[in-house]
């Protein structure tokens, strides 16, 4: 019997150990619109914590990542916006959306929907602003996920 129910445990644990083992992914299909780096932000110099992408209002967000929700709720600039802890000390940022389909606490899996884009916050139209942080520091997104070389 306790053969059995191990692996009963590891039949329930399977998706979850796939999903937080499988490659990264972009949130959304759309193209660049800002990349991360520096830019002029009005008339002084500054970094661009993250990559924007046009998508149009609606688009599904999904996570890059298998995780577990930290925030999701609005914030001063990012408007409606989803924060995922993943492994390895990486969290990822999904910023401007029209709606949040996620809650703190809440475990996402790889490609999950986390919501949809939209124009929330400080923005000029509707995209996705998409930052990635390892060790405390922004890193380029499409760097991290090796779509940059």
């Amino acid at each position: 019997m306790r053969g059995n129910g191990r692996a009963l445990r590891f039949t329930l644990l399977l998706p979850l150990i796939v999903g937080a083992c499988a490659t990264p992914s972009l949130p959304v299909e759309e193209g660049v619109s800002s990349p991360f780096g520096m830019r002029w932000i009005g008339i002084l110099p500054g970094i661009h914590r993250g990559t924007d992408f046009g998508a149009p209002d609606g688009t599904p967000v999904r996570a890059m990542a298998a995780g577990r929700v930290r925030f999701a709720g609005v914030m001063e600039g990012y408007g409606n916006v989803v924060w995922i802890d993943h492994p390895g000390g990486v969290i990822t940022v999904y910023a401007h959306l029209s709606r949040m389909d996620v809650s703190a606490g809440r475990e996402v899996s790889r490609r999950k929907v986390v919501g949809l884009s939209g124009s929330t916050g400080s923005t000029t139209g509707p995209n996705l602003h998409f930052e990635v942080w390892k060790g405390g520091r922004p890193v380029d997104p499409l760097q991290y996920l090796g779509k940059r070389p």
